[in-house]
């Protein structure tokens, strides 16, 4: 009797050690999946450029997250978002004094816009196109990391606040523009134009980071596995495109240019440019 009562007492405290390293396991990581649908817009700093109104955008990917304790996690994974916003560009014409004209040489036999330089306003080959409006679609490759805190179960929710940091490395990037032919020799602009799914991948920053914060839910199915959703709010801070353009143009006209008596009372250089992004995100996943 006392034998098989050692060995009971040995078989309960054997499947209690295993019973612990299995709950254990699976409430100190989790992974999963999630999508987020959300409106992005962009900010512009400077007065030749504004903002021109947000865009419908997605992203998502895999997620994993590691318990630090019982309320506390860290999360992090790999995803692809794709961001992006609409700019207007204050255009004063080429042809008025104390004016600024954002522009950009395209050829049409390859259907690409080129590397500014005026000296393409002599060429048949290139067209010279006034920049109006832009609608940016930017994808990233994102590195997300963040401290996720949530409540102990109420009811069937389990509720959370999340802060942390995007890191995002930039994959492709194409434009739609609303453009006008410049004529370079009257100096005047002529007929409107669009143009769709420009690549524009080089003159988009490699690297771009934005503070991630938010609220949201757990709803639990059986053991560690959750339906997630919240709310989300994405704030860059760092140039999502690149200071200086390699294909963008600004000519800035001084005071006293006159296209008769002084054509030559103007500056161009490459045009100057800073964004940052923000967005409003819907998060949806589940994790396992």
């Amino acid at each position: 009797m006392k034998k098989i009562l050692i060995i009971t007492a040995i078989a309960l405290s054997t499947n209690f050690v295993f019973g612990q390293d299995v709950e254990n396991e699976l409430k100190n990581f989790r992974f999963g999946l999630k999508f987020s649908p959300s409106i992005n817009w962009y900010k512009p700093d400077g007065k030749i450029m504004s903002a021109n109104g947000p865009v419908v955008r997605y992203g998502g990917g895999l997620v994993t997250e590691f318990r630090l304790a019982k309320v506390v996690s860290i999360q992090t994974g790999v995803q692809v978002d794709v961001d992006g916003g609409k700019i207007k560009y204050n255009n004063g014409g080429p042809n008025n004094a104390n004016a600024n004209t954002v522009s950009y040489y395209y050829l049409g036999l390859d259907d690409e816009i080129v590397i500014y330089d005026p000296v393409l306003a002599n060429s048949a080959s290139h067209t010279h196109y006034q920049l109006n409006e832009r609608t940016y679609k930017v994808t990233y490759i994102t590195i997300p990391l963040s401290l996720k805190m949530k409540t102990k179960e109420i009811g069937a929710l389990t509720y959370y606040g999340q802060i942390g940091m995007n890191n995002s490395f930039r994959w492709k990037a194409s434009a739609n523009d609303e453009l006008q032919v410049i004529n370079d020799v009257s100096n005047t602009l002529g007929t409107k134009d669009n143009k769709s799914k420009i690549d524009i991948t080089q003159d988009i920053s490699v690297y771009a980071a934005s503070l991630n914060f938010g609220l949201g839910a757990e709803l639990n199915f059986s053991g560690s596995t959750s339906l997630t959703f919240g709310l989300s709010y994405s704030l860059g801070f760092t140039n999502v495109v690149k200071n200086d353009s390699d294909y963008l143009g600004r000519r800035a006209n001084n005071a006293d240019y006159n296209p008769t008596t002084n054509p030559t009372g103007y500056l161009s250089s490459k045009m100057p440019q800073s964004i940052k992004s923000n967005a409003v995100l819907i998060n949806v996943g589940v994790l396992f």
